[in-house]
């Protein structure tokens, strides 16, 4: 029986990552002694140093638990997380401005499938390329962010806000990861808020 699949079909960028790490350095990324900026490795153990609870040993799932959860995300999850940022970071978000995703590929798939047509994307060349893949499925209008030794992989934020061939209707988004997956650079302090505001 003919297969319906490409029979060129690459593996996940990340699982080449994994393994060109293996064959350079002798150990898989995410082994002790080895500090991966990548997906896939959270952290098991307890942050005691800075004073964090410890880890459960099990959670409790019961029969509400198995409850279809509500489209737009549960609203007591929602307003968790509200509180959080609020408490921790001084935002003054409300659950409406908050999404929950089964991941990043299902959250920016979603956000890309329902974008105005006045929209524009910005995202970075080394991003995960499965993000790039979304773009091109969405139908996105986007244009790429170099990350290059020219600019030591960190790219200024006016890089994502380019404005110099588009009309006054036109409004731009960024797609950033942050941390940067896999070069670890990371934007925050006065370089995030002013990201923040620019968006």
């Amino acid at each position: 029986m003919e297969s319906f699949l490409s029979d060129n079909c690459p593996p996940m960028g990340i699982y080449e990552t994994l393994y060109a790490f293996k064959d350079s350095f002798g150990s898989f990324m995410g082994t002790e002694g080895t500090h991966p900026w990548s997906q896939g490795f959270p952290l098991t153990t307890p942050l005691e140093k800075f004073g964090g609870p410890p880890l459960p040993e099990s959670v409790e799932v019961t029969w509400e638990d198995r409850f279809y959860p509500k489209a737009w995300g549960h609203p007591e999850l929602r307003e968790a997380i509200v509180e959080y940022y609020n408490s921790q970071y001084g935002s003054a978000i409300t659950p409406e401005n908050v999404m929950v995703f089964a991941g990043g590929r299902p959250g920016i798939f979603t956000v890309m499938a329902f974008l105005k047509e006045h929209v524009k994307v910005r995202i970075g060349n080394i991003e995960w390329p499965a993000y790039l893949d979304i773009m091109e499925q969405t139908g996105t209008d986007f244009q790429i962010v170099p990350f290059n030794k020219e600019n030591g992989f960190h790219p200024n934020n006016t890089a994502y806000f380019d404005r110099s061939d588009l009309d006054a209707k036109t409004r731009l988004m960024p797609v950033i990861s942050n941390p940067q997956n896999p070069s670890g650079q990371t934007r925050w302090g006065e370089e995030l808020r002013e990201l923040i505001e620019m968006a």
